[in-house]
């Protein structure tokens, strides 16, 4: 199955760093605008059992996406898994450990493309191209959001 990892260090605290992971409208703020992230129905905090559904674009028109936080372990871990949407499997860990400087936070994501004619077009090695631009901003706009923070 295939997989992708990003990683980014960040000079706060691994609380600050679950803290502000856990509220979806940060996403929101440090997704890329090709995206397209719309949300339809999110609650203000996550907690285990939380459901979140958007409309997220990217490869042609928006698509409606719900997951479902799986797993919580605060400060250290939450899990989303896609329930509904375009792809066979998307299981995405939020992993934040502590680091020699403040916190250290890795993105690792399971997916499986999807079947039929569209899978086609939306191949692994294009969802992986897809997983390292966004990441690659979404990690330097958190950068720039909670270095900054007292930690």
């Amino acid at each position: 199955m295939p997989q992708f990892q990003a990683q980014v260090a960040l000079i706060c605290t691994p609380e600050q760093v679950f803290e502000f992971l856990i509220r979806p409208a940060n996403a929101l703020m440090i997704s890329p605008p090709e995206t397209a992230l719309n949300y339809v129905d999110v609650p203000e905090v996550l907690e285990l059992g939380s459901r979140l559904e958007f409309d997220l674009g990217g490869f042609g028109p928006p698509q409606r996406i719900t997951h479902e936080v799986t797993a919580f372990e605060s400060p250290r871990l939450f899990t989303e898994s896609q329930v509904t949407g375009p792809l066979e499997k998307w299981v995405h860990q939020h992993i934040v450990e502590v680091h020699e400087h403040g916190a250290q936070l890795t993105d690792l994501i399971e997916f499986e493309p999807p079947g039929g004619m569209i899978g086609f077009l939306v191949t692994a090695d294009r969802i992986h191209e897809s997983l390292q631009t966004g990441f690659a901003h979404r990690h330097q706009e958190m950068k720039k959001m909670l270095d900054q923070a007292d930690g």
